[in-house]
């Protein structure tokens, strides 16, 4: 993890901890959504001009699943 990237997360979930109200116990949480959001802000890339935000890694849409061949047993006695 580069010294950025490192030093971003550690303030963003000290960031968070205080938001939280300084609970105790939760510092693994707190770093888990730090780190989720610098992925997320990674992910995405915005113009010089602000006027299209670009994303890296989009979703890819979910096909149905296609069945595997010789799924169906056509000897199979049915009933």
């Amino acid at each position: 993890m580069s010294d950025r990237r490192h030093e971003w997360i550690s303030k963003r979930a000290y960031a968070i901890w205080e938001e939280s109200g300084r609970p105790d116990g939760r510092d693994d949480e707190h770093w888990r959504q730090a780190v989720a959001e610098r992925d997320a802000l990674e992910r995405t890339q915005a113009s010089s001009d602000g006027r299209e935000v670009l994303v890296k890694f989009r979703p890819k849409p979910q096909r149905p699943e296609v069945p595997r061949a010789g799924w169906f047993n056509r000897t199979a006695n049915v009933g």
